[in-house]
């Protein structure tokens, strides 16, 4: 009984998983916009998954396109609809913690956490003006619930989307 009582309270505390985000505030508004192409995501760190700078990108393309709020939304080039109705997201991931780092914080030996930050830009694909700019960040208490991190930060990213259209 004690050790299902543990189990139970290691398993609840391994789903922590947080998301903050801030943006600019924009006069433009998405909805002005037929179409949102989604890039792949950039990073100078060179131990962050590589996979992930795409795994993000195509996961948020997919949730802002279940909405229904754009023409198109994808992953990748639009093509078909000129680029005066198509705005670009830019990503770049500036600050990763992999679950590998072990910190002394607080008196305390913490290890396993993983955090992340992705800046993130809006662009006019027309004229490559900035239409807002903001930043998502995460951050999971237990670093084998990093593949969660990176599907709740998509969904941030889609909240920061949602919050400009």
């Amino acid at each position: 009984m004690i050790c299902l009582t543990v189990f139970a309270l290691f398993v609840s505390g391994c789903t922590n998983i947080k998301t903050t985000s801030y943006f600019t505030p924009t006069k433009t508004k998405l909805r002005d916009f037929q179409a949102l192409q989604v890039e792949t995501f950039e990073t100078e760190i060179e131990y962050f998954p590589k996979d992930a700078l795409t795994k993000l990108p195509d996961k948020t393309a997919a949730l802002i396109e279940a909405e229904n709020k754009f023409k198109e939304v994808k992953y990748g080039e639009i093509e078909n609809i000129p680029a005066e109705d198509t705005i670009v997201l830019l990503g770049e991931v500036s600050e990763y913690r992999p679950s590998s780092d072990v910190s002394y914080e607080g008196g305390a030996l913490k290890f396993g956490e993983v955090s992340i930050a992705i800046k993130l830009a809006l662009v006019n694909k027309a004229t490559g003006d900035e239409i807002a700019t903001g930043e998502v960040n995460g951050f999971s208490s237990t670093g084998f619930m990093a593949k969660d991190i990176f599907e709740s930060m998509a969904e941030e990213i889609v909240k920061y989307i949602n919050e400009t259209y």
